[in-house]
């Protein structure tokens, strides 16, 4: 099993904090990079065509996401819980944790899944409920497949997927890398923190 890090920052609710990044902007405010252009991703939501979500902390916004931090290019995305997340880019099942209290308990990650993409990334799917991740150790998995379900396990305090890339070992303290998506609406290169995205067919 991987060590993952300590989370902590996705423990609060939602709220229309500050560091959020103004639509277009090549990076997020604070933070010391450049973004893809979305046009061009190789990342989709990691949620089902059609379906809006809402996101909580994006980048360099606050808390354990600030800049800085190994977290700072981390997402929360405020599913309902038991609600099915995708793979936002294809790969190999690296890692499935499963077995952590479906609240609370696991550490600061709970049960999660890490998707290795075979470029020296990879994706970091956090705090589902117990059983809640559908895919196996080895298994190669879709763009766009279901990999399990949100929930609030690990440092959450309210159901929602934490999705993060990484570059090299996605053990703590990881190197984030920042990522664009290619079927948000609207089309932000950076997603705002506290804002409603659709994911567009692709």
């Amino acid at each position: 099993m991987l060590a993952l890090l300590l989370l902590g920052g996705c423990g609060g609710g939602t709220n229309s904090g500050s560091g959020e990044a103004k639509p277009g902007n090549q990076a997020a405010a604070g933070c010391p990079a450049q973004y893809p252009d979305p046009a061009h991703s190789l990342y989709v939501l990691p949620w089902a065509a059609g379906k809006t979500v809402r996101t909580g902390l994006a980048n360099c916004s606050s808390s354990f996401h600030s800049a800085g931090r190994p977290d700072q290019f981390a997402f929360d995305f405020d599913f309902d819980e038991g609600s099915p997340f995708v793979a936002a880019r294809g790969g190999r099942v690296k890692t499935v944790v499963n077995t952590e209290p479906s609240s609370g308990g696991g550490g600061s990650t709970g049960n999660y899944v890490v998707i290795e993409h075979g470029d020296g990334t990879s994706g970091l799917y956090l705090h589902s409920p117990r059983g809640g991740i559908v895919v196996q150790e080895g298994e190669t998995v879709a763009q766009g497949q279901v990999l399990g379900v949100t929930g609030r396990s690990g440092y959450a305090g309210y159901p929602h997927l934490h999705f993060m890339v990484v570059q090299g070992e996605a053990i703590y303290p990881y190197v984030g890398v920042p990522v664009s998506f290619r079927n948000a609406d609207p089309p932000d290169r950076v997603l705002r923190s506290y804002q409603s995205y659709r994911a567009l067919a692709y």
